[in-house]
């Protein structure tokens, strides 16, 4: 990015695309925090079910369709997290930008 373009409009444009974002960013926290306890779950579902020592059964567990199956949900949901959380640093590293260049300004040094 041209530090030169970098002007009120675009700073405003990044105010925006925060609040748009606000809602679905924190759907998809819950979402992960919701999909960590279902991939606890599905571990602990597999552990009773399995036979053997801990080890095994830890094992047999983690190995476990179930398991498996919400590890893939997981992944899944993380990779819609950080696409929206990235967008959302992007545009705050923008305005971060923006005031130290202003305060440069104000003070004479650019």
């Amino acid at each position: 990015m041209n530090l030169n373009q970098l002007n009120e409009n675009r700073i405003e444009e990044a105010l925006i695309k925060l609040s748009m974002t606000d809602k679905s960013h924190a759907e998809w926290y819950g979402e992960m925090k919701f999909l960590e306890e279902g991939l606890k779950q599905a571990e602990s579902h597999a552990f009773l079910l399995a036979e053997g020592t801990v080890a095994e059964r830890t094992a047999i567990a983690k190995s476990s369709e179930i398991y498996a199956k919400a590890v893939k949900a997981w992944t899944e949901g993380l990779k819609n997290y950080k696409l929206i959380d990235n967008q959302r640093n992007h545009e705050i590293r923008i305005i971060d930008i923006w005031r130290t260049l202003s305060s440069n300004r104000r003070q004479g040094n650019i």
